[in-house]
């Protein structure tokens, strides 16, 4: 049997997981022109088509999806056997993707490894939920922090903590005095909500229907910070995870009662990949920080 040009699945590889022969060759640190030639050669010479061209990019076919998968499983592995011949395993250099569904859980995380692991190099990309396990899923991430865990056989996960969620007033109103709330008192409220994707709407919106209740008005906004800022204005009430809270006179915070609203967050990576140097020793600080979040104890 013919062997295969590595160089050339390599080329294909890149430019299916980028979506984009320009992207692909940046991070392959090529030209484009020569990226394109690998991939063009690839495909006479098995007289086939991997990728359809686009004005904005390039998508794998039929057939380079497939291709796809084989490429991936060939990558991780080549990348597994190099981290155990240059001795990665020390985790004296390398690099960690890490995705998160907003700072606050992930950053003291990253402090911790970068204490235990200083060779590593990290580079954090946020944004909610579905995203981040999107980019997981396509290997463009190697682990994420995320609230929502769909049951994916594919996903090796680490619960992390769980945190209830709170209803945002602004301090002058009248239900702000309140040690707690029942859903059924913000009828007629105007409701402050994250984007749809948001796990934190996902839960509001659980806890509505638990209540047997529809929320009225809403209005949909797409970052916390802006969903404070709009009930510190008086717009409305809003909704934010306990652990994602910050001290501000503007706002009262309380919790909600009657129906169940908490926020179970998780290390999540890729199950195949697990055992890399760099995504082991991340989920192990992930493992260890849940031991002291349940004994009460600060992560330093």
């Amino acid at each position: 049997m013919k062997s295969i040009n590595i160089a050339l699945l390599r080329s294909f590889h890149y430019v299916a997981l980028q979506g984009s022969f320009s992207r692909a060759a940046r991070v392959m640190n090529v030209t484009q022109p020569t990226l394109s030639q690998q991939v063009k050669l690839l495909e006479e010479t098995y007289g086939v088509r991997l990728l359809e061209r686009t004005g904005r990019g390039a998508q794998p076919t039929t057939l380079g999806k497939a291709l796809f998968e084989v490429t991936h499983r060939l990558f991780e592995v080549e990348q597994e056997a190099a981290e155990l011949l240059t001795g990665a395993k020390r985790l004296t250099s390398g690099r960690i993707l890490i995705g998160a569904d907003g700072p606050f859980h992930v950053v003291p995380l990253i402090r911790r490894f970068q204490q235990l692991h200083p060779g590593p190099e990290v580079v954090l990309s946020l944004g909610n939920s579905t995203a981040m396990l999107a980019d997981l899923l396509s290997t463009k991430l190697d682990v994420v922090l995320v609230a929502d865990l769909p049951g994916d056989s594919r996903l090796f996960a680490v619960p992390l903590r769980r945190d209830p969620v709170l209803a945002m007033l602004p301090a002058g109103h009248s239900l702000a005095r309140r040690r707690a709330l029942r859903l059924q008192d913000l009828g007629g409220e105007l409701l402050i909500m994250r984007e749809l994707g948001s796990v934190t709407r996902k839960v509001v919106e659980r806890g509505f229907a638990e209540a047997d209740l529809v929320p009225g008005r809403v209005m949909e906004i797409g970052s916390r910070e802006a969903v404070r800022e709009a009930v510190a204005a008086g717009m409305g009430v809003g909704f934010v995870s306990a652990s994602e809270t910050m001290p501000d006179p503007r706002v009262a915070l309380l919790p909600v009662y009657g129906v169940r609203m908490d926020i179970d967050e998780y290390a999540v990576c890729l199950r195949e990949r697990r055992n890399l140097a760099t995504v082991k020793a991340f989920l192990q600080v992930a493992q260890d920080t849940a031991k002291m979040n349940q004994a009460g104890l600060a992560v330093l």
